[in-house]
């Protein structure tokens, strides 16, 4: 195990650490840097436990799981899932309530927006949708396909559904409407400049990533948690040590205990050097 100073000067044990993984521990060409992959080694020899937890389904995050050598289960759908890749097993999942959907699918309709559901690693758009070129970008190794009717052509209850925008000056006005629209009945995060999602209520990385630590009997104040954007919130506050990433939100530093250097400069991989191995 691992232990050192926190920015309050107190002594901490660290035993899990937890990582976002888009613009966190990937940039935009989704390649983890080999300084990254190194260090990650060297604090999993030393005990640690490593685990991503991302929006990601389970496929994509046990694909970047294992480039990474990793062995905890992954947190995907941003808590609402984690999943046992090398098992193949789902330990825990939420979806959404089956009878919003259709109201899901009405606003949708009714406001033009540009909406997909998630199940199972998989995503399903409408059949004739509008989605900017930054959609098939950020999709580019998840498994997708069009409905012909994309309520009840659906092949079970879906984890998540996320609305993309066509400008990021949309995304207030957006998570705005969705919260107006269902109440709180479903979780509202925007996740991505250009993404807001929906999620079951409750959820989010902050509750994903308290199931994880419970799932290992490690008190929060032994778990470190590293990210960069709003959706990353709710676990840099939950987890012991908070460490927001330098390309972060305003948001998610507000939220961080340290400032990392940038995704482009392995600030992950100086986390861990700073706070598990002690050499930063």
């Amino acid at each position: 195990m691992a232990g050192e100073a926190t920015p309050q000067g107190k002594k901490t044990l660290i035993r899990l650490v937890a990582f976002d993984l888009d613009q966190t521990l990937i940039g935009d060409d989704l390649i983890i840097s080999e300084h990254t992959r190194q260090v990650i080694d060297a604090a999993q020899v030393r005990g640690v436990i490593v685990a991503l937890v991302t929006g990601r389904g389970p496929k994509v995050s046990a694909h970047f799981a294992r480039q990474l050598g990793l062995v905890a289960p992954v947190v995907c759908y941003q808590g609402g899932m984690v999943y046992d890749f090398i098992c193949d097993m789902v330990l825990f999942e939420l979806r959404l309530p089956v009878e919003l959907l259709p109201s899901i699918v009405s606003a949708m309709q009714d406001r033009d927006w540009n909406l997909h559901f998630e199940e199972a690693g998989h995503i399903y758009l409408p059949r004739i949708s509008h989605h900017p070129p930054i959609f098939y970008e950020l999709i580019r190794v998840t498994e997708w396909s069009r409905l012909d009717d994309l309520l009840h052509d659906l092949p079970a209850v879906p984890h998540k559904f996320i609305v993309t925008l066509n400008h990021p000056q949309d995304r207030a006005r957006v998570v705005a409407e969705m919260e107006a629209v269902f109440a709180g009945r479903i979780n509202v995060i925007p996740s991505h400049p250009y993404l807001v999602e929906g999620l079951p209520a409750g959820v989010d990385k902050g509750c994903g990533l308290a199931w994880l630590a419970n799932y290992y009997h490690i008190p929060a104040d032994q778990v470190l948690a590293v990210g960069d954007n709003d959706n990353d919130v709710p676990m840099l506050q939950w987890a012991g040590l908070g460490v927001a990433v330098g390309n972060a939100s305003p948001m998610a530093r507000a939220a961080a205990d340290w400032i990392a250097p940038s995704v482009a400069e392995d600030g992950a991989a100086v986390a861990l050097e700073k706070y598990i191995l002690g050499s930063w």
